[in-house]
């Protein structure tokens, strides 16, 4: 195995320490990832990238024109965040980031040090990386992204909207997501060939800063509705991950199709939708579409929610309210959901918000 092969297997340690994540967040890194480090010299990557569209790193500098006018280089087109660590952005031309801790952030060889990168700066618009805050202000200014967003509008709610960017449209923007949520998951691997994918991303109504996202496979033959899911760190709990999942079932029956998550599922995404499905099944029985019929089949439960019958029989295993024949033990399914959720509640996504039609 050479160098190179090396370097772009799986990395089993973390070997970038924190992200500084615009201009107001900083948080750790949960997984390593070597694909933005060059492979002579583990040294955060240039220029020149083996795939024909990612050529132009944020490394790659132009001269380009600041909002005052003044010629300016820029890079080409819930969490621990540490308030010293803020970028002041309110203004363009006084952007600031208080950086004393990163004196020196490459590694420069000292073998005592377990990461690659102390810390890598990540546009908060468009996910462009580097390894100083200088390139991260001089980005900010000039970032187009963060004055328009990219996409078609999917879904506008009274607080969030989901814009779907396709990555043979917006190709440098999703392989920059990609490599930005390979730190969070550990089973990404999906960087470069994205054309085939699409992304649903979500923003706070009135705000350009992209809040999490899920991707699509635009062909799948297993009837697959989401690819892989994240809410960006700074932006968890806030049930997000929820609405995402929502209208990743709302898309697939607006196309007629039963579908499921593809597998495998990590440990906490297998949670995540576990909740989910019992959330939403629970209250298709009770109050639902289900709610009044005598006796009620796996087969109503996938027709009503759009889930496969896979994952029906697999959560009512898992709230053990399934009897030897079949039966679903509607009282018991009750009594586990509430003491999950507190109580069972309806789809927060409602339909009259859905921009589905191409």
């Amino acid at each position: 195995m050479n160098q190179a092969e090396h370097l772009y297997g799986i990395l089993h340690e973390r070997n970038i320490n924190e992200v500084q994540f615009g201009c107001d967040k900083r948080f750790s890194t949960w997984y390593g990832s070597n694909v933005y480090f060059d492979a002579d010299n583990k040294m955060i990557k240039a220029t020149n990238s083996k795939q024909a569209n990612f050529k132009k790193y944020m490394y790659s500098k132009k001269r380009a024109k600041g909002n005052d006018g003044k010629q300016i280089d820029i890079g080409q087109d819930d969490a621990n965040v540490k308030p010293e660590s803020k970028i002041n952005d309110n203004d363009n031309e006084n952007i600031e980031i208080n950086d004393k801790e990163n004196t020196s952030n490459n590694n420069d060889g000292n073998q005592n040090d377990p990461y690659w990168l102390d810390v890598i700066y990540i546009c908060e618009y468009c996910f462009k990386y580097c390894d100083n805050a200088e390139s991260l202000i001089d980005h900010t200014k000039v970032c187009t992204f963060k004055e328009k967003v990219p996409g078609r509008l999917k879904y506008l709610g009274p607080k969030y909207q989901i814009r779907r960017v396709k990555g043979q449209k917006h190709t440098l923007f999703c392989q920059c997501l990609c490599l930005f949520t390979k730190l969070f998951l550990d089973d990404k691997s999906m960087y470069f060939r994205i054309a085939n994918y699409e992304f649903y991303i979500i923003y706070e109504n009135g705000s350009t800063k992209p809040m999490g996202f899920f991707s699509k496979d635009i062909v799948s033959y297993n009837k697959n509705n989401l690819a892989c899911i994240l809410v960006f760190p700074p932006y968890q709990k806030r049930k997000l991950g929820t609405i995402l999942i929502e209208l990743s079932y709302k898309i697939s029956k607006f196309e007629g199709l039963k579908s499921s998550p593809e597998v495998p599922l990590s440990p906490f995404g297998l949670i995540t939708y576990m909740n989910f499905w019992s959330n939403r099944i629970c209250w298709e029985l009770l109050e639902g579409e289900l709610a009044d019929l005598g006796s009620v089949t796996i087969e109503d439960i996938s027709t009503v929610t759009g889930f496969k019958p896979y994952d029906i029989v697999q959560t009512l295993q898992y709230l053990d309210c399934i009897d030897a024949a079949g039966n679903i033990q509607l009282s018991r399914m009750i009594e586990k959901v509430s003491s999950k959720h507190g109580k069972v509640s309806n789809s927060i996504i409602q339909d009259e918000h859905l921009l589905l039609g191409d």
